[in-house]
């Protein structure tokens, strides 16, 4: 069972990159080395960080491996991440 952790919430520069709302079941321990999943018609599709910066508490920024625009990232505003 997948557990809802973040929310991408808005794009971060040109190349791709998003901001994330992190929610209060976000791990503290987080490795990039493990996907994050956002559901893409009922499917759980697995997203790979090669970036991941915390901004505080709630917040951070983040790459994902083959999301290398903001058209292509545009595509994920607003969707749930889970672990």
């Amino acid at each position: 069972m997948l557990l809802s952790v973040a929310r991408v919430s808005k794009l971060f520069g040109v190349e791709g990159g998003v901001l994330l709302n992190l929610y209060t079941t976000f791990p503290d321990d987080f490795s990039t080395e493990e996907p994050l999943f956002v559901k893409i018609d009922s499917l759980a599709v697995p997203l790979f960080c090669d970036r991941f910066e915390r901004r505080g508490k709630t917040n951070a920024l983040a790459t994902f491996a083959d999301i290398d625009s903001a058209r292509r990232a545009e595509e994920f505003i607003g969707r749930e991440l889970y672990l």
